[in-house]
């Protein structure tokens, strides 16, 4: 399956396998491997280990680095199995619907372009992103890998000319280079993952040093000192350690950071091993069979593996188990030993010019971004809010002569595949507040000279209302001002957030700054919004802000939360055969047991119930009054948003239309 000039080192290959098996079985069934995660740690190792050495014996041999010759072969190795993969993802795009096709595009653009990391690092911090998974998320460890291809021939060859120049011997000038880049990423991963683990999971400068570390094992001499009987014990040493790493760690551990160096040092325990002769070695379980060959197709099944479970849970609206998932794993292989053998081997024993080899990775690239782009040319999707066209709305469900079960769900607005877009201003004129940052930020709207000034506060369920106080001050009836923070509970009291691992300081910050704002500006009412998924512990923090304003004198009124559907009104909507029954949940199952509540009740405030205008005694729809209600599991569009301006103004008697 090899051409005859790829070197392999067959532990180095068997620990290929570790790493691709940790990841499957991780992304297939998580909760067996809950920290199988880090099998991409242990390629990072892998990659540094095999690019950094290919350097340094270049640079001995020919004193020097044929920068584009090297990039014309990692093209060969890397780009056109992952063509393939990119191609065929953007093929399966009409099976997703219609309003996640510009993030799949998205993603694939940023796949071809290796930048896939940044990407979703952006979203990691964005609340809009939601919890959708994109087919081409896995690409975002190509793009670190990728980045350190490019950037680090360009970082060594000058210092090493410098360094021949100088007389120093260019593997401890290799080494020193390494230290300082290595040392300096793992510094920086150990401050930023406990203040920004989304951005520190992605960030290519926070995970450098895990590719260093491999480096600094092909440029050292230790691992040819060490005896036969040692480097059997670091080898068994190190396959312990990730297996290990892989079932103590789970998605609450501060990841990479402190914890990466576990999976990370007992990877390249694992490569030092190399070599060792005694027969009880991790070498006999590296050097198998089995293990070597899926190490000779675990870039291709790393490529296909997840965008065949992807597609297996949009097809199939589940996750995988046991039975599914062995098919999903079998299919994965399948497709790996295809590409490895038609695709990945043909090209790495090719023999085109460099010249001619950068074009065609040029056009590899060219040929994926063309593809994907034009499916947002055929979608034709509609962007952002959209009129109301005279729709009741929110206001058909308190009229007794309506049946919502006889609306015509090919005839709303907006379009349910274009729902995900119907989102508030708010996050076009950034006047929310993200998950990061603890400033109050407000979205502001009507007239200060206005009879009524209505301040509501919040996180993303304060959010999705504004577009109904955007219309009640576009009619004159108040001026608002909307003070929200993404995911953020308005407490005195810290809670844990799972995002971050940690407490959410910045949330309690931001409440605290607001309660300071509140003070000044004196609003005649103060209506708080909030998500019903906080944990019960939050109650006593809610209670304690609440009654903060209370004492301050304001008029406090707590809005009850809206349905949360279970499931993506999109999908359902597309996929059902009877939506008055499959997308119309139970009232029962749809409303959350609701801190808002419990605390109002506690401190005998009566919230403000807008069920009656989304809900009949039985169900909750998706589509009242001609209008598509919800843009995801629990945020409504902004469209139907607007629609309630007649029941904010009819329940907090606002008097009449202003003309």
């Amino acid at each position: 399956m090899h051409h005859p000039r790829h070197h392999i080192i067959e532990e180095v290959q068997g620990l290929r396998a570790i790493a691709v098996l940790s990841v499957l079985i991780y992304h297939i069934w998580p909760s067996a491997l809950p920290g199988g995660y880090v099998g991409v740690d242990v390629f990072f190792v892998i990659s540094g280990f095999l690019i950094t050495g290919s350097l340094v014996k270049e640079f001995e041999a020919k004193g020097r680095i044929g920068i584009l010759g090297f990039y014309a072969r990692r093209i060969r190795r890397l780009l056109p199995a992952a063509t393939v993969v990119s191609i065929a993802v953007a093929l399966s795009i009409p099976l997703f619907p219609k309003g996640q096709w510009p993030d799949i595009v998205n993603g694939i653009v940023a796949s071809a372009a290796y930048v896939q990391n940044w990407f979703l690092a952006a979203q990691a911090v964005d609340y809009l992103a939601g919890d959708t998974k994109g087919p081409m998320n896995h690409f975002w460890s190509l793009s670190v890998e990728e980045q350190y291809y490019i950037i680090w021939p360009l970082i060594l060859f000058p210092i090493l000319a410098v360094a021949r120049k100088a007389g120093f011997d260019s593997r401890k000038a290799f080494g020193w280079i390494i230290a300082v880049v290595g040392s300096g990423s793992l510094a920086y991963s150990v401050f930023l993952t406990p203040r920004d683990p989304g951005i520190a999971y992605f960030a290519t400068t926070t995970r450098a040093w895990e590719l260093a570390l491999g480096g600094a094992l092909a440029v050292s001499f230790v691992k040819d000192a060490l005896s036969s009987s040692l480097r059997a014990v670091l080898g068994l040493a190190g396959i312990l350690g990730i297996a290990v790493a892989s079932f103590a760690y789970d998605e609450s551990t501060q990841f990479p950071g402190y914890a990466a160096l576990l999976p990370t040092l007992a990877a390249a325990a694992v490569i030092a091993s190399s070599g060792a002769q005694t027969p009880w070695s991790g070498s006999v379980l590296l050097k198998s069979r089995l293990f070597q060959y899926l190490g000779d197709i675990s870039y291709s099944l790393y490529l296909w593996h997840w965008p065949l479970i992807v597609i297996y849970g949009e097809v199939t609206g589940r996750t995988p188990g046991l039975s599914d998932g062995a098919l999903i794993l079998l299919a994965s292989c399948g497709l790996a030993h295809l590409s490895t053998v038609f695709v990945e081997d043909r090209f790495r024993a090719g023999s085109l010019p460099i010249g001619k080899t950068l074009a065609a990775g040029a056009g590899c690239i060219a040929a994926t971004l063309v593809l994907g782009l034009s499916y947002l040319a055929w979608s034709d999707l509609d962007q952002g809010p959209v009129a109301l066209q005279g729709r009741p709305g929110a206001m058909a469900m308190v009229d007794p002569r309506y049946d919502w079960r006889k609306e015509d769900i090919l005839n709303v607005i907006p379009r349910p595949e274009t729902a995900r877009e119907d989102v508030p201003l708010i996050y076009k004129t950034k006047c929310h507040q993200e998950q990061r940052k603890s400033e109050v930020l407000t979205c502001v709207y009507g007239n200060p000279a206005a009879r009524m000034k209505i301040v509501m506060i919040g996180d993303s369920h304060a959010g999705h209302l504004y577009p109904a106080f955007e219309e009640l001050a576009r009619n004159g009836a108040v001026y608002f001002r909307g003070v929200s923070k993404s995911a953020c509970l308005f407490s005195l009291e810290a809670f844990y957030h799972p995002p971050f691992k940690r407490l959410y300081t910045e949330c309690l910050d931001w409440s605290k700054n607001v309660i300071a704002w509140l003070e000044r500006e004196r609003p005649d009412l103060v209506l708080i919004s909030q998500s019903p998924a906080y944990p019960e512990t939050t109650l006593k923090g809610m209670a304690e802000a609440w009654s903060r304003l209370i004492a301050m004198g304001l008029d406090v009124r707590p809005v009850r939360s809206t349905p949360w559907l279970g499931f993506d009104a999109d999908k359902c909507i597309a996929t059902s055969k009877d939506w008055s029954v499959d997308c119309a949940p139970k009232r029962a199952v749809a409303f959350r047991e609701d801190p808002v509540v419990k605390v109002s009740n506690a401190l005998e405030l009566r919230p403000l119930d807008l069920t009656k205008y989304l809900c009949d005694a039985e169900r909750c729809p998706t589509v009242i009054g001609g209008v598509f209600v919800y843009r995801d599991r629990h945020h409504l569009t902004a469209t139907f948003a607007r629609s309630l301006s007649e029941a904010f103004r009819t329940e907090l008697s606002l008097g009449t239309r202003a003309n």
